[in-house]
């Protein structure tokens, strides 16, 4: 009995070794999609540059944007601030939208609002008809003439990182949409009518491009670190961030300080910026919009330092 219980104690053995051999030769994943942090974005404002003559209702640079940020709230990957609240934290910190984009301010004002910038500008936004066919023998119609509708919306997009002011990503993102028909009367399509905006073939081009959008975020913030900022009060320390991005207790935090920013000599471009570790800390208490930290190593914290989640 002893020989045959041994016997399948060593067969188990044999076959879950290779198994485990394979898991553990998997890569690591990135720590903050590991454990469900949500980065933070902002939506910049879409500079409308196209020409659209036929349409005559809200702006398409407002609307687009709204768009994308109701999109990205429901993908359930990000957190978003709405406009009104975006306006109202801006205005506490005394920046603008176009301070976000700017490398000259200073890297820790911008990441205590957020990750990643997203901005564009319009460049199509409208849609052609093309008629076909329809010829006359004798007098009489043969074959009568046949519209089709092209819509097309193009953005020029740019991810840019708050805490470094690197364009993470840029390029034109596109959308088209073909159809024997427009949908929906062009003098009744507008963004402040979503009931019937996906009826038009522009609406239906503009669904596209917001989708693609989405997407491309997806992708390169699973590439990217979360960073937050370190906040000290009454002996105690926290981070600007928590429940609504994913942390749990029990969370660990390395702690850098920026020690050099490396700039081009004549543009006065920021290159690199180069960065030491302080220590370590380890989330305690876990609240909407604040995390309170205890120390695990280290000493000599100070309110602004950088914080990322420990590899």
């Amino acid at each position: 009995m002893t020989d045959t219980r041994g016997r399948r104690a060593w067969t188990a053995m044999a076959v879950l070794a290779p198994l485990l051999a394979v898991l553990l030769a998997l890569p690591a994943s990135d720590c903050a999609a590991e454990i469900g942090i949500k980065h933070r974005v902002i939506v910049g404002s879409f500079d409308d540059k196209a020409e659209h003559h036929w349409y005559h209702g809200p702006g398409p640079g407002q609307g687009m944007a709204d768009m994308l940020i109701t999109a990205l709230v429901k993908s359930g990957e990000f957190k978003v601030f709405e406009r009104a609240a975006l306006d109202e934290i801006l205005a506490e910190k005394n920046l603008s939208l176009s301070d976000l984009a700017n490398p000259g301010v200073e890297a820790s004002r911008k990441v205590e609002i957020g990750d990643i910038l997203v901005k564009g500008v319009i460049t199509e936004f409208g849609y052609k008809e093309e008629t076909v066919g329809g010829s006359l023998a004798s007098g009489v119609l043969k074959r009568a003439k046949v519209s089709s509708y092209s819509g097309r919306v193009a953005v020029d997009l740019r991810l840019i990182h708050l805490g470094t002011s690197e364009v993470l990503w840029a390029d034109t993102v596109t959308g088209s949409e073909s159809s024997r028909s427009l949908g929906l009367a062009s003098d009744k399509f507008s963004f402040g009518d979503q009931k019937h905006f996906d009826e038009h073939v522009v609406g239906k081009a503009t669904r596209k491009v917001i989708n693609a959008i989405v997407e491309k975020l997806v992708e390169q913030t699973s590439k990217l670190s979360w960073t937050g900022i370190l906040i000290g009060a009454e002996g105690f320390w926290f981070i600007d961030a928590g429940s609504e991005i994913g942390i749990e207790e029990g969370v660990e935090f390395t702690v850098r300080r920026l020690k050099k920013e490396v700039k081009h000599p004549k543009t006065g471009a920021i290159l690199k910026r180069i960065y030491e570790d302080v220590g370590v800390v380890k989330a305690t208490e876990v609240e909407e919009g604040v995390t309170t930290v205890a120390v695990v190593s280290g000493s000599g914290f100070q309110d602004g330092d950088i914080v990322t989640i420990r590899e």
